[in-house]
């Protein structure tokens, strides 16, 4: 393909982009088995491409459509589904017609059966002078195997007119299209069909995979199978169809087999080998992406040895951002070397990941979090949410209280801590609003209302108050004396 563009095309080309399109495509076309076919998302993964040109994603598409107007490459468009891009050869038209004829809707194809059968049954009941013609299912056959091998309609009912035109004994039945059989097959088509070139008039060598079909089925394919086997070939190539082919007669049997789900097995089986692709094209972005990481990060050419432990290792390690960090990490404490780098992607510390204190309340708060809560542990959860609050609590005694208040409490969990804290935001003004003092009673529960005082009113209670201890201290010497008076009196009594 790549020869053929050279040598007859490439003086033509004067675009740049259109050129390196071009050859990504021709170059995949040729790695893959014909009939083959690309797609912008296969094109978008080369580095050629994604690397090559100024915003692929949009500069690809033109690039595409001047190599569609100068006849290098053919696309063949399905519904909403991307379009397939094929090499202008042989292979390549034979694929895109293929693919149209596979997708053609077979409600079109009952529907234009249909029309020549109603036409036909006309042409029958009125040289045949009867009411109403009952179709069989081997009349329907009949049609469906005349017009796979090109009759028309005008030559069907040509046929019709010579067969039935001398006169029907009224003791016979009605003639049926079996009997003009003869009469229409007796000439060939007048555009005859792929099908009856090789099945009926065998002037061309049959293909392959009717060959092979024919052999496992014991007889000759119907002119519907035959036309599924060869827009399988033509979709998705000789290979592959001959593989379903074995496979479906080994799961199924012989007599089980069923061709019409030769398209759809075929389907399912390229939209898996798709799937496996993109794993693959996904992967080495991935690669491409740590290397280019690895060497801006740490200013430093990754060797063909370090490159290739990292792509061994992305099928465990695939996160980029674990990548990023450990990089950054390593170029922070100035430890370049890729052992160790690989051994905080293998097993990173707790502390690797998490995120910085903003100020020096967050250093204190994750100080205190780790030697009083976490046990020398702090979560990057807990982290992230004390850089948070810190910006609208950066007090650093509202965060000591509130760790005190934990431990006293025997709570030691963030939530507990993170509710101190956001209530500590509440002016007490707000937190005493509307709400009393809530006492109990007899088992059960009453508010009593809180009584605000004046200063006046408190420095009276407090002058009440101390004119009531001075006089109690002035008191406690008549008890002391009747008492050693009774004592005095009990012990001449005794006397």
């Amino acid at each position: 393909m790549i020869s053929e563009f050279i040598e007859r095309r490439l003086a033509e080309v004067d675009d740049l982009a259109e050129l390196k399109v071009t050859l990504i495509a021709l170059r995949l076309l040729e790695q893959k088995a014909a009939p083959a076919s690309v797609t912008e998302r296969e094109l978008l993964a080369q580095p050629a491409i994604r690397d090559g040109l100024s915003f692929p994603a949009i500069s690809m598409r033109p690039a595409l459509q001047r190599a569609l107007a100068r006849g290098t490459l053919l696309a063949a468009q399905i519904g909403d589904e991307a379009p397939r891009y094929f090499a202008n050869d042989p292979a390549g038209r034979h694929a895109v017609d293929m693919l149209y004829e596979a997708i053609e809707p077979k409600e079109e194809t009952g529907a234009r059966i249909g029309a020549v059968m109603v036409e036909i049954v006309r042409e029958i009941e009125r040289w045949e002078q009867v009411d109403v013609y009952s179709v069989s299912h081997d009349d329907t056959a009949l049609i469906e195997t005349w017009l796979a091998c090109g009759y028309s309609q005008d030559e069907i009912k040509t046929a019709i007119q010579l067969s039935l035109r001398s006169p029907r004994p009224r003791h016979l039945p009605a003639r049926s299209v079996k009997d003009i059989g003869s009469t229409l097959t007796a000439a060939p088509p007048a555009a005859p069909s792929e099908y009856f070139e090789v099945m009926v008039a065998r002037t061309k060598r049959m293909p392959d995979e009717v060959i092979n079909l024919r052999e496992r089925l014991g007889r000759q394919p119907t002119p519907k199978e035959y036309v599924t086997v060869r827009n399988a070939v033509g979709l998705f190539g000789l290979t592959a169809t001959l593989d379903c082919l074995k496979r479906m007669w080994s799961d199924r049997g012989e007599n089980a087999i069923s061709v019409e789900s030769l398209l759809p097995l075929l389907a399912e089986q390229e939209a898996s080998s798709l799937a496996l692709q993109r794993k693959s094209v996904d992967r080495d972005m991935q690669l491409r992406d740590v290397i280019q990481l690895y060497e801006r990060t740490l200013g430093v050419l990754i060797t063909p040895y370090i490159a290739s432990e990292i792509e061994a290792m992305l099928s465990e390690f695939p996160s980029v951002s674990v990548w990023r960090t450990a990089f950054e990490h390593a170029a922070a404490v100035n430890k370049t070397r890729w052992e160790y780098i690989k051994k905080l992607v293998t097993n990173p510390s707790p502390a690797l990941f998490l995120p910085a204190p903003v100020n020096g309340t967050a250093s204190f708060a994750f100080e205190n979090y780790r030697r009083r809560i976490g046990n020398g542990i702090l979560p990057a959860s807990v982290a992230t949410e004390i850089n948070e609050l810190v910006v609208t609590i950066p007090d650093e005694k509202a965060w000591e209280s509130a760790f005190v208040a934990a431990e006293s409490a025997n709570v030691l969990r963030w939530n507990y801590i993170r509710q101190i804290l956001r209530r500590s935001l509440e002016s007490p003004t707000k937190k005493n609003h509307g709400r009393a003092k809530s006492t109990t009673k007899r088992g059960g529960t009453f508010r009593r209302p809180q009584v605000q005082y004046t200063e006046a009113e408190r420095a009276a209670a407090e002058e009440r108050a101390r004119q009531q201890l001075a006089r109690r201290s002035a008191q406690p010497a008549q008890p002391a004396q009747s008492a050693q008076s009774g004592d005095t009196s009990h012990s001449n009594r005794s006397e």
